[in-house]
């Protein structure tokens, strides 16, 4: 009986220990005195980094110094600092309230910014015990974050949760890589990899305004922006990478017809082999989908020679778009952002410790062998072979 109490003891004990320690001065501050942060804009200024955030309008009013009025759900402050953390942490002066960066959803980097070192940047949200590793990384192609922040959309929404739903959207349909905060120290720390990230902007909608997935951002290896690379291009990083979701995909046929399908599954195969010197990266990418709409006099065709020379112009058309990707990657403003340096540590570390110093000259002399299987799942309501019976 007597250890059963003591061991009842010790677990108030220690639970009161650990409630002391949670105490911390957020917990015990009411939401109304928070800015319950949902996106932050960062831009490069003359004296540091200039933020802007949109916070929740908690009160659904508008208060003195924020952009907001009485129906708006967020409000919208800029600051700036010698640091990130100072620019952020001036906020307060502004708006009264304490930052809360829990409930982030994307941070944007502005064009000028995204010329700076970016673990510079993004190393206070990774330090920082309220800030969450899963917040979005995006570049705001050609214009200051403080533009997409501000973007005048079509409805009084939260407009840095239209931004974050584009991006995982994208994502999701394979048509940019997504990147969050733990992705960009990961591939960071890699001793051969760049970051891909993706880039938007902001397009004019009559007397409003919309956000546009734009492509992607290729950062160099001293971590700041070498070049954008196409919508394109960006497509053809989650055939490389092994990153194949859902999507849409369209190929052109014989005779000028034109069929579009939708993904929905793929995996991608590598192989590593060497020779003559050369490193040879055999990739295989197994594609499985349904066909969508076809143009063309065989619109009706059900024969079999038909629907396999519509397979082969699929794997033609992904082999093409893939190998864009890897010349754009090689060019001069490129670099391993497929992680083909990684890929080799695993496979063979002695021959990768040998080439690693060196590996941004060594990757453009990487031969890469691209082979696609792709099978129509379905034409229709029916599947491709019921058709015949």
């Amino acid at each position: 009986m007597k250890i059963h109490m003591k061991t009842i003891s010790l677990f108030i004990a220690v639970a009161i220990f650990l409630s002391t320690l949670s105490s911390c001065k957020k917990a015990g501050t009411e939401l109304a005195e928070l800015m319950i942060i949902q996106g932050i804009g960062i831009d490069a200024s003359d004296n540091g980094y200039k933020v802007t955030v949109e916070i929740l309008n908690n009160e659904q009013s508008g208060t003195p110094g924020g952009e907001g009025t009485g129906e708006n759900k967020t409000k919208i402050y800029s600051a700036e600092g010698e640091t990130v953390a100072q620019a952020l942490r001036t906020l307060i002066t502004k708006s009264g309230n304490e930052p809360l960066f829990a409930h982030n959803r994307v941070i944007v980097i502005g064009d000028g910014a995204a010329n700076r070192r970016l673990s510079d940047i993004i190393d206070f949200f990774i330090r920082d015990y309220d800030s969450r590793a899963s917040q979005l990384l995006c570049v705001a192609k050609n214009i200051d974050a403080e533009k997409v922040i501000r973007a005048k959309l079509l409805d009084d929404t939260v407009k840095s949760e239209i931004l974050e739903n584009m991006l995982e959207e994208s994502y999701s349909q394979s048509l940019a890589p997504r990147v969050r905060i733990v992705d960009a120290v990961n591939i960071m720390k890699s001793e051969t990899a760049v970051l891909c990230i993706p880039a938007v902007s902001v397009t004019e909608n009559g007397e409003n305004e919309d956000y546009k997935l734009n492509g992607c951002a290729l950062y160099g290896r001293d971590e700041t922006l070498s070049s954008y690379i196409s919508e394109g291009d960006a497509e053809g990083m989650a055939f490389l990478t092994d990153n194949i979701k859902e999507g849409y995909f369209s190929a052109e046929l014989m005779n000028g017809q034109r069929a579009s399908f939708v993904i929905n599954k793929g995996k991608t195969k590598f192989d590593i082999s060497q020779s003559d010197g050369v490193l040879k990266y055999h990739i295989n990418i197994h594609i499985s989908c349904d066909m969508e709409e076809v143009y063309g006099a065989e619109y009706f065709s059900t024969d079999d020679d038909f629907f396999q020379k519509i397979e082969e112009s699929i794997e033609k058309a992904i082999i093409k778009r893939c190998e864009n990707t890897i010349t754009v990657l090689k060019g001069e403003h490129g670099g391993d952002a497929v992680r083909y340096g990684d890929r080799l540590r695993l496979y063979d570390y002695d021959e990768y410790k040998s080439l690693r110093d060196t590996w941004q000259e060594q990757f453009k002399e990487i031969e890469t062998i691209i082979s696609v299987d792709v099978t129509i799942r379905r034409i229709g309501e029916e599947t491709f072979h019921s058709q015949k019976q």
